[in-house]
């Protein structure tokens, strides 16, 4: 049986941040995880990085790593527009809503204005930086299949290939469908809130380029349409990455491609498409639309759609506090949250920065769980409360 101090179950953000921070600290840890590599199936696109999130990538990182992460970060969009189906301006509905989401907390979400500062990075080369130096300390191919806690306090998981871990602590942070989660607190399952996202992404070749036109191409839109909502935002790239003596830094490299999502209640987006593929459901809520949307999604990549549920933690205020003591959750895996708020990944990498911070100044691992715990419950929530208000300000009915 293998040894460690922390045992990270999940090389999703969080968890890969968490290993960086644990890593810089000193603390030994190893990181599990059940896909077969890095790239072995498609997580998603555009990420937008908050001040918080950027802080936490900060303290996490070495500094190298962390000057490569903003180097790699798209080009800043330079405005965001509100508009309707045909592009015209939509003006006394988001801006209100959303600016008195920001008087609480100034990340008041992606669908928003967006608050300056505000960075925005691709998915998978945010995941590569995270796993650099620390390959050695991540797993591939191991699926969590259970835990339990030995006599001596120490948790014991066992995975599906056959190989078990001894660790101090265990941290779950394997996302929204949480094998861990599922284990020991089943009562804490994220509610479907009956919406749904369609994620996509338009490659921008030339041709492309004169289909859609400069507009969607030179800052954020927001697009309201009856019900539902779509945001469409340029990813558009320096062409090499560098590091800071001009060396090309390996990351895999990303051509410029329109980031877009609808958003909205699945009876609103589905309607009577309910077993239509993603590219048809985008096509028929896009077939009254501006030439330039419908453009948009007809030249969608149709190997990176997707179609999934919102979920959201709506026992955030009523978490049980869960057993053994040597667990503890991070990110989706306990705080799921509606992508309305913009809140979900920056509320993971949050969460490892106060979780490695325990962990550095707390002798014993469990008790530093423990502290982190009341820190996140009480911000968790909070986040959670301001995705729904990001949800409520695009479509009402649905919370």
């Amino acid at each position: 049986m293998d040894e460690t101090r922390v045992a990270i179950i999940g090389a999703g953000l969080g968890g890969l941040c968490l290993a960086q921070a644990l890593t810089r600290a000193g603390i030994e840890c190893m990181v599990y995880e059940r896909d077969v590599a890095l790239d072995s199936r498609s997580q998603g696109y555009r990420l937008r990085i908050d001040a918080d999130g950027a802080d936490a990538l900060a303290r996490c990182l070495p500094p190298p790593l962390y000057g490569l992460f903003r180097r790699a970060c798209a080009v800043p969009a330079p405005r965001s527009r509100f508009l309707d189906g045909q592009l015209a301006p939509v003006t006394g509905r988001a801006p209100a809503v959303w600016s008195a989401a920001a008087d609480a907390q100034s990340r008041d979400g992606a669908i928003r204005r967006e608050a300056a500062g505000d960075l925005c990075v691709h998915r998978q080369t945010l995941r590569e930086i995270l796993l650099s130096g620390i390959g050695d300390r991540v797993r591939f191919g191991t699926a969590f299949q259970g835990l339990a806690v030995g006599a001596d306090g120490r948790a014991h998981v066992a995975f599906a290939d056959g190989t078990t871990v001894r660790a101090g602590l265990v941290v779950a942070a394997d996302g929204v469908n949480s094998a861990v989660r599922r284990q020991l607190i089943p009562q804490a399952e994220p509610l479907d809130v009956g919406a749904v996202c369609l994620y996509g992404r338009t490659t921008l070749s030339p041709q492309v380029r004169a289909v859609v036109g400069d507009d969607l191409c030179a800052g954020t839109s927001v697009v309201f349409a009856d019900g539902y909502a779509g945001i469409i935002e340029p990813m558009l790239f320096a062409p090499v990455a560098c590091d800071s003596d001009g060396v090309p830094t390996g990351l895999t490299p990303v051509a410029d491609y329109l980031y877009w999502a609808l958003i909205g209640p699945r009876t609103r987006l589905m309607g009577g498409l309910p077993e239509a593929a993603p590219a048809a459901v985008a096509r028929h809520l896009a077939r009254d639309w501006h030439p330039s949307l419908r453009g948009l999604f007809r030249h969608a990549d149709p190997d990176g759609l997707a179609l999934l549920p919102v979920r959201s933690a709506r026992l955030a205020r009523t978490w049980p506090h869960w057993t053994p003591a040597a667990v503890t959750f991070l990110g989706d895996s306990i705080h799921a949250m509606s992508p309305a708020g913009g809140l979900g990944a920056n509320t993971a990498l949050r969460d490892a920065v106060v979780l490695a911070d325990s962990l550095s100044t707390t002798s014993s691992p469990t008790a530093a769980a423990r502290e982190y715990e009341v820190e996140m419950r009480v911000r968790a929530a909070r986040a959670i409360h301001l995705s729904e208000v990001g949800a409520a300000a695009l479509f009402a009915d649905v919370f």
